[in-house]
């Protein structure tokens, strides 16, 4: 369940050669070429390779507490409802929706000022801030001050993504080893974060008070971030020279973020208020255009945040789409796969997570597939079983209520649907890499990182609209549960259609033209002889 895909990016702030490979700082021109180590080059900028292994075990908790954030709420949504007077769903999928709203929105941007400022001082802001907000959040009083908090809360989530890779690609050769294993570290955190995060707020919910569960999220926060401080080498996380902050978009990134924020919130509160309420569908329009201005504003500045170029290069569009309804279609199946657990089966939160952790056993073989079937498979095959699972996961879980048996619907929706987020980021992060230019490919990743995140808020939004109005009126929950779960399946749905009718893996295209151009040369070759 990752939340980026930064592992199969390259980081357009690293030098780049002609064929887009990144050249770091201890990669200079040596005898062999351009990127090839010199043995008198500089020294690494950790002291041991334990040290080596305290950076790789910072960057993947980055990961552990940025999707445990939403974890920690889901599993005590109905203690944290009850205290606060929120009963519908519309209110609770408010407390995953604004984490993962502000924290989608703000990557693009918390990206570009890791390498305006230091990728490791961002770093260490978003640990921070994750803190604060997490201290803020426990003791919230009202629904209006939690959901608030947990916005910001997701602003640091959004700080520490896209940084966290880009410290990474910083701080080891390309195609390195150790860069491999600190990917796939965070690639295995990921779909564990939301595993950990919910033991840890069900475990205080149903044992002492939720609200210890974010003063717990906010000392470990803290204790993270003073160990980024001391462990994150300064030269790995320097600025990126020559970048000055005349050059960065502050029309782009205020219309950007603030259109994406209100286009959320108005399908959320939606679900709550209704359509009928005019400011609610006020926000909505003002929020479009304030996406189109947006779009116009990125064709008229030097430095734009997201280049509208990108959406020329072919097969872009397409990828992008087919990621947005699959991560909708997963985070319905999140949340309501909980709040079903914990609602029709009356389980405890401990036993909800419990049966939930599937979730992280498929990830960990789905992320060792990776590595196997990426070289050898059209990575459009890769990429359309992944949305065929978020079908699989969200079709088990709409006949869940056949049968109480865990084992016959819940227990396999889990193991399967994980094969989604795990597979469709390798996967992508491959076709986006193979469609855009070398320059293009950070703030491409970092783009897809902002869709996925953001995909999940608003598919809630919209997924609680549809529970409102196919429960009759809160009589039959099951039907509004089942309701969700049906989008999340025409979601998954579209976004398999996508990638059969237009996505392409150009790697093996090439291959099969280089292949074919050769055996033409050849079978020349023999005709001139003969």
């Amino acid at each position: 369940m990752s939340s980026t895909n930064g592992s199969t990016m390259l980081d357009s702030s690293r030098p780049q050669s002609k064929e887009g490979i990144e050249t770091p700082d201890n990669m200079i021109s040596g005898p062999g070429g351009a990127g090839e180590p010199d043995v008198n080059g500089p020294p690494s900028a950790f002291s041991s390779t334990f040290h080596e292994g305290l950076f790789i075990l910072v960057m993947g908790l980055s990961q552990l507490f940025s999707v445990g954030g939403l974890g920690n709420a889901a599993f005590s949504v109905q203690e944290i409802g009850q205290s606060l007077n929120a009963t519908s769903n519309g209110q609770m999928s408010w407390f995953l929706a604004a984490y993962s709203l502000c924290g989608g929105v703000f990557v693009l941007v918390t990206g570009r000022l890791g390498d305006h400022f230091g990728h490791k001082y961002v770093f260490l802001f978003g640990w921070l801030w994750m803190a604060l907000w997490s201290l803020i959040s426990g003791f919230a009083k009202d629904v209006i001050l939690f959901d608030i908090a947990r916005g910001m809360t997701g602003i640091g989530n959004g700080a520490l993504v896209p940084n966290s890779f880009a410290l990474i690609a910083r701080a080891f050769p390309p195609f390195s080893v150790k860069k491999n294993i600190a990917f796939a570290f965070l690639g295995f955190c990921a779909p564990s974060g939301y595993i950990f995060g919910g033991l840890i707020g069900a475990a205080f919910a149903e044992n002492v008070t939720w609200r210890w569960g974010f003063w717990f999220w906010a000392i470990g926060c803290l204790v993270l971030g003073v160990g980024t401080y001391f462990i994150v080498p300064h030269s790995v996380g320097s600025p990126v020279p020559g970048l000055s902050l005349k050059q960065f978009d502050y029309l782009g990134s205020f219309l950007g973020v603030s259109g994406l924020i209100l286009l959320s919130f108005a399908w959320n509160q939606a679900s709550v208020v209704g359509w009928q309420e005019p400011y609610v569908y006020a926000l909505l329009i003002v929020g479009i255009v304030l996406i189109v201005a947006f779009a116009f504003s990125q064709s008229h500045v030097k430095a734009p945040v997201l280049p509208n170029s990108l959406w020329t290069r072919k097969g872009f569009t397409p990828i992008v789409t087919a990621m947005s309804f699959g991560w909708m279609s997963f985070g319905i199946f999140l949340y309501y796969t909980t709040i079903f657990i914990l609602t029709i089966h009356h389980a405890q939160p401990l036993t909800a997570v419990a049966q939930m952790v599937p979730l992280v056993i498929g990830g960990f073989f789905a992320t060792a597939s990776v590595g196997i079937f990426i070289p050898k498979v059209p990575a459009q095959y890769i990429f359309g079983v992944s949305m065929f699972s978020f079908l699989i996961g969200n079709l088990l879980m709409s006949f869940a209520n056949y049968s109480p048996v865990y084992w016959a619907f819940i227990f396999p929706a889990c193991l399967f649907v994980v094969g989604g987020p795990d597979l469709s980021f390798a996967s992508s992060g491959i076709l986006i890499s193979n469609a855009v230019l070398p320059e293009e490919q950070g703030v491409a990743g970092s783009f897809i990182s902002t869709v996925v995140q953001y995909s999940i808020s608003i598919g809630l939004g919209i997924a609680a609209t549809v529970e409102a109005h196919t429960n009759n009126g809160g009589k039959d929950v099951v039907h509004g549960y089942r309701g969700a779960l049906w989008l999340g399946i025409c979601f998954a749905a579209v976004a398999f259609f996508i990638v059969v009718l237009f996505v392409r893996d150009t790697r093996f295209s090439k291959k099969a033209n280089d292949e074919s151009a050769v055996g033409g040369s050849e079978g020349g070759l023999e005709k001139s002889e003969a």
